[in-house]
């Protein structure tokens, strides 16, 4: 059994709030990647990756992969959970690290409810506004390779426009599928971990 367990999925379907859950359940550190790019780089990662490109957001997202590789692979399982970033199933280089260390899960949640955090987020409500979403007083958004979106509908149909072909890739990457359902987090997070597979004495199999 590898050391590590890696997130993966589309933005806003609870990857962090899951990871984080787990990796407390299991008493091992828990990293994001996309946080760790803006730690590194001081710039949150919406903006970097629109300044820099999907390249230099792979690159980033990569350089980061290798770090956590170089700390976890002598490890013993399970050592850390590692939430990747909405890119990753583009990275093929990111990929290819992080299996190194880790068994891909892909946090299969619903794209439709992430959708509606991103309209959320662009909104005028000092507790739920995303400054990244707003430029000049109109709705901006770097998440995506678009110049502007002018009303939150914008929002919606570009994230399932972009969001809907990585779904087939990470069915088509993922070790372990997990569906979070219409439930609290710590029921969720409960149902991550009876996903795991313990393939090293089979102390427990996949639900």
């Amino acid at each position: 059994m590898k050391p590590c367990i890696v997130l993966m999925g589309a933005q806003h379907v609870g990857k962090t709030t899951l990871g984080k859950g787990l990796a407390e359940k299991l008493g091992v550190p828990f990293y994001d990647t996309d946080q760790m790019v803006t730690k590194t780089f001081q710039k949150h990662i919406c903006v970097f990756a629109a300044e820099g490109g999907q390249e230099r957001y792979n690159w980033a997202e990569t350089e980061m992969s290798k770090r956590l590789v170089a700390e976890y692979k002598n490890s013993a399982p399970i050592s850390a959970v590692i939430s990747t970033g909405s890119g990753f199933w583009a990275d093929d280089t990111g990929i290819a690290e992080l299996r190194k260390i880790g068994s891909l899960y892909w946090i299969d949640g619903d794209i439709e409810l992430g959708a509606q955090r991103l309209m959320e987020e662009a909104t005028t409500d000092p507790a739920k506004i995303n400054p990244y979403l707003i430029k000049n007083g109109e709705f901006y958004n770097v998440y995506f390779s678009v110049p502007e979106v002018k009303k939150l509908e914008d929002i919606r149909e570009h994230h399932l426009e972009l969001t809907l072909p990585s779904l087939g890739v990470y069915e088509s990457l993922a070790d372990v599928v997990v569906r979070p359902g219409d439930a609290s987090v710590e029921e969720n997070v409960q149902l991550l971990y009876d996903s795991i597979v313990w393939d090293d004495k089979g102390e427990r199999a996949a639900s």
